[in-house]
């Protein structure tokens, strides 16, 4: 596969967005739903789960009960331009989604429909057709789609976006054509999932021109506006109560805390807006990223590394990452919390930053996604 160098990697990618734009949704259609919308992703499923399974890999069993868990609180699922409607016999918004394309999905679908939800579902396009009993096949990603479920890409060959140029423009050039004889020629998707949940401000860019919704593991709510989506992964080695928080805490979220630095930048220091009265004390950085103790979803307080300057917060995340992550990690997903009463309570969205520039780094080669996957 070839490689792009940086500078020509990024003008690639930037020039084939420009050939869609026109055509795409304006980023600003949808009015802000009220609070924020929950957002849930599940990847691989097993009967009964094993040591060597990784966290990504959760039971069917404790999956029906999150199903029915959100049933009995009166949650309905939605797709993203359904957010701000009228949900016919009520009930709150929440959008469930699953990525890769593994076999064990179709059986998670039935699951699904019969609690009466539906799901978007990530499929990697160059697996239904690769004859690997593992994934989906192209009839099987079209009885998704005929059951009602959304059939959406996830990258083109689940490559990094951040480092591969040619995984970028086969997403804008080849997926959704792909996809479409796949599904029997369904409508093309809006929605679109990152690799390994890996982007940059530019690859976001640039996708924003072909997709409406860019779906992230960034911790957190969607606002019913925003192109790029946070989503929490269910892993099974983290507490369920906290996800059952999370869902039941969309209808309080209003982040006093606006990101000032581009969603997916190269930075060491980054910087938010407060508004609305002063910062609370012990704010802390809450990530999906594993910690040197290789933990998800745990939060380290900022400290030192958080300063407030007027109506500007800055946060020396180089320093922060320095003293609680492998110094191998250049990448980081997360949102600023504080902790009230044992819950969290979100100060900003959630959002993504890199201390290193991808593209100068390794380039990625295709990683077929295993139970073992964990993100970034």
């Amino acid at each position: 596969m070839p490689v792009f160098p940086r500078t020509l990697r990024r003008l690639a990618v930037l020039a084939v967005a420009a050939l869609l734009v026109s055509t795409a949704a304006p980023l600003d259609a949808q009015e802000p739903a009220a609070g924020g919308v929950p957002v849930l992703a599940w990847h691989f499923f097993k009967d009964r789960l094993e040591p060597r399974d990784g966290p990504l890999t959760e039971s069917f069993a404790r999956y029906e009960e999150t199903l029915e868990f959100l049933a009995r609180q009166g949650f309905r699922s939605v797709f993203p331009e359904e957010v701000g409607r009228a949900i016919p016999g009520g009930g709150r918004p929440v959008i469930l989604t699953f990525d890769d394309g593994r076999k064990e999905l179709l059986r998670a679908a039935e699951i699904l429909e019969r609690h009466g939800f539906r799901g978007i579902f990530f499929v990697i396009p160059t697996l239904a057709d690769a004859g690997d009993d593992r994934f989906l096949t192209a009839p099987e990603v079209a009885r998704l789609a005929r059951a009602g479920h959304r059939v959406a890409a996830h990258g083109y060959d689940h490559r990094s976006m951040a480092t591969s140029g040619t995984e970028v423009a086969a997403s804008l050039t080849r997926s959704q054509r792909l996809l479409a004889g796949q599904t029997g020629g369904a409508p093309d998707a809006p929605d679109f999932a990152f690799p390994f949940g890996h982007y940059t401000a530019e690859v976001a860019e640039a996708l924003a021109g072909s997709y409406r919704y860019l779906h992230t593991v960034n911790p957190g709510y969607w606002d019913g506006r925003s192109a790029l989506l946070p989503r929490m992964l269910v892993m099974s080695n983290v507490d369920p109560a906290l996800f059952r928080d999370y869902v039941l805490g969309g209808a309080r979220y209003s982040p006093p805390l606006e990101p000032l630095t581009d969603d997916g930048a190269v930075t060491s220091r980054v910087a938010f807006r407060l508004r609305g009265g002063p910062l609370p004390d012990g704010v802390e950085l809450f990530s999906v990223s594993a910690d040197a103790t290789g933990r998800s979803y745990v939060s380290h307080p900022l400290g030192k590394s958080l300063e407030v300057s007027g109506d500007t917060v800055w946060v020396d995340l180089a320093a922060h990452m320095a003293r609680h992550y492998p110094p191998e990690r250049s990448a980081i997903s997360y949102a600023l919390v504080v902790r009230e009463g044992g819950a969290l309570r979100w100060l900003s969205p959630g959002i993504q930053h890199w201390l290193r520039d991808p593209a100068t780094g390794p380039r990625s080669t295709p990683a077929r996604p295993r139970t073992t996957s964990s993100p970034e």
